[in-house]
């Protein structure tokens, strides 16, 4: 199962990395929604992916892709789990975006179009209601490997 929690402001992602935060934090590979300014000079407190290419950052590899409407939509493996966070519908028709084991969305219209590609993975929604996140799960087009495999990890947590 991907750990998600509400943390400052945003969505923790595996301890690891923070999305949608206001601000970012420095404990964190912090993931910005949109593309960023192309020259940074000064040294920053924070671990910042805010433009399209590759990362592999504080043990995490990230592709990074970027579409028309200026979103950044991500491919991370974080401690071998595979984590798509898609903004953008169309970036998913890119070759490279397959593969994932969690497909993390924030609209329906991503939904629709996984829905529509029979995108193998675990759907969540990550809903912002104004000052409230929430996470809706869903499990339509999960393979049943990969629905066995969370269910199994679920069940060791409980025990632990």
């Amino acid at each position: 199962m991907v750990d998600i929690k509400l943390e400052w402001e945003g969505f923790l992602i595996e301890n690891k990395v923070l999305f949608w935060a206001t601000q970012p934090h420095s404990d964190y590979v912090n993931l910005a929604l949109e593309v960023g300014e192309d020259v940074v000079t000064e040294r920053l407190p924070h671990a910042i992916i805010e433009y399209p290419g590759e990362y592999d950052i504080m043990w995490i590899w990230a592709k990074v892709f970027l579409w028309k409407d200026n979103k950044l939509n991500y491919l991370l493996n974080i401690d071998w789990k595979k984590i798509g966070i898609i903004q953008t519908p169309k970036i998913l028709e890119e070759d490279d975006v397959t593969g994932m084991d969690w497909w993390l969305y924030l609209d329906d219209s991503v939904e629709k179009r996984l829905d529509q590609l029979e995108m193998v993975g675990k759907k969540l929604k990550l809903v912002v209601d104004g000052w409230a996140l929430h996470i809706e799960e869903k499990w339509d087009n999960a393979s049943e490997e990969t629905v066995e495999k969370s269910k199994k990890a679920e069940a060791e947590d409980a025990d632990e």
